[in-house]
């Protein structure tokens, strides 16, 4: 998604926190946004549609997902998929404008 590019290109460029907004459903949305350097996330539309329940249910299995993959906390997660930690900064500028032009074109 386009919030999740921008996370990952922004994350440690700006002196400032980062929040996706969009399309954020499930507790793999919250994995996605927090690995691209997301410090916060908005389930607006989610807990309207499910209802506030649903964030105990996010909040689980983002749990689990973590212990599953052996990570002690979000902060050392947060950022691991970001332009930051890429070892080819220019083959990801590149894709990332590759994918900007094919979105325009459509």
């Amino acid at each position: 998604s386009e919030g999740l590019r921008w996370s990952a290109i922004l994350y440690k460029e700006l002196n400032l926190s980062l929040c996706l907004s969009t399309g954020v459903h499930t507790h793999l949305d919250v994995l996605k946004a927090i690995m691209s350097g997301a410090d916060a996330v908005q389930m607006a539309s989610a807990l309207l549609r499910h209802g506030a329940g649903h964030i105990r249910n996010v909040l689980d299995e983002l749990h689990e997902w973590l212990e599953k993959h052996e990570y002690e906390s979000i902060a050392q997660m947060k950022g691991s998929l970001s332009l930051h930690h890429c070892p080819n900064k220019a083959a990801y500028e590149r894709a990332n404008y590759m994918q900007t032009l094919q979105e325009y074109r459509t």
